[in-house]
């Protein structure tokens, strides 16, 4: 048995509310084991025997049959995340304003180029399946926040680092 974060993109904000009770009672339905959520923000941890990519179509047709949403969904495993985590390259960046961005497939062949180009003193690394970026002002402040996927080309929920710490706690126990 493996143990999984599912990443749901955007909800509980712009309209598309999920509360983290049904989200749970829907990975239980499903069959999953050890099912929990962190914050309200679309963070499902649980266990399977599946692969990610069979768990991702999964919970996306449940959140759609269930929740009535369409939503997008990263799935990594617990030793995925503990890779990511000890990948971050930007250690001593304040944890609020380093994020990851799991990305759901392979950017388009041009991001790192159309990155380099607004990104105003916020050093990026693309790593595979994620891509991690210090928003030194904050993302608000930020011209590269604003337009991240649209130049990314893929799907992709961003979290930051201290939150992806946390779910590897969570899934350490």
């Amino acid at each position: 048995m493996t143990a999984y974060a599912a990443l749901l993109r955007g909800v509980n904000v712009g309209g598309k509310k999920v509360s983290m009770s049904g989200l749970r009672a829907m990975a239980e339905s499903l069959g999953y084991d050890h099912v929990a959520t962190y914050i309200n923000s679309g963070n499902l941890l649980f266990s399977s025997t599946k692969r990610a990519s069979t768990l991702v179509r999964e919970i996306e047709a449940a959140i759609s049959d269930q929740l009535g949403l369409s939503v997008d969904v990263a799935v990594r495993s617990h030793d995925q995340l503990r890779r990511v985590l000890a990948a971050n390259p930007y250690p001593d960046g304040d944890p609020s304003r380093v994020t990851v961005a799991f990305l759901t497939g392979p950017p388009a062949s041009d991001a790192e180029a159309k990155m380099a180009a607004i990104a105003v003193d916020e050093p990026f690394t693309l790593a595979a399946g994620e891509i991690y970026v210090h928003y030194t002002r904050g993302l608000g402040n930020s011209v590269l926040a604003q337009r991240f996927s649209k130049i990314i080309g893929v799907s992709a929920t961003v979290r930051n680092i201290r939150t992806v710490a946390k779910l590897v706690e969570l899934l350490d126990r």
